[in-house]
């Protein structure tokens, strides 16, 4: 009886971080989208000065989070993001109209980072 009450508290633990997983990534690429978008608004408004803060921020705030999840995520598309978010600060510096393109491609990749940490019976088959 003990090995059986044992193995539902693990499933049941097992369930809540997945749960908690599949939140913590969709909120946290939400938060990234806004910023990402922030960033275009600041930059339509001829606003370069913000445009460069918020890139820089949102920079940030992906290199902490990278840093955290390597252990967990595809290394491959982590760098990816990673190149896409410094082209966005990179351009908002420079006041390139290429932050356009590079921000359409950040937003792409992180929506497909969401989309590979949600969990689907394909994935788990």
């Amino acid at each position: 009886m003990k090995r059986i009450v044992l193995s539902v508290i693990i499933l049941t633990s097992i369930a809540f971080g997945s749960f908690y997983s599949v939140y913590a990534v969709n909120s946290f690429t939400d938060k990234m989208l806004d910023k990402i978008h922030s960033v275009e608004k600041a930059y339509e408004a001829g606003d370069i000065e913000k445009s460069s803060q918020q890139a820089e921020e949102l920079t940030e705030e992906w290199n902490k989070f990278a840093d955290l999840s390597i252990l967990v995520n595809d290394l491959g598309h982590a760098l990816e993001i990673t190149s896409s978010v410094a082209e966005i600060h990179s351009f908002a510096q420079e006041g390139n109209d290429e932050i356009y393109a590079a921000c359409d491609r950040a937003e792409a990749q992180i929506n497909m980072f969401r989309d590979m940490q949600n969990p689907t019976l394909w994935k788990i088959l």
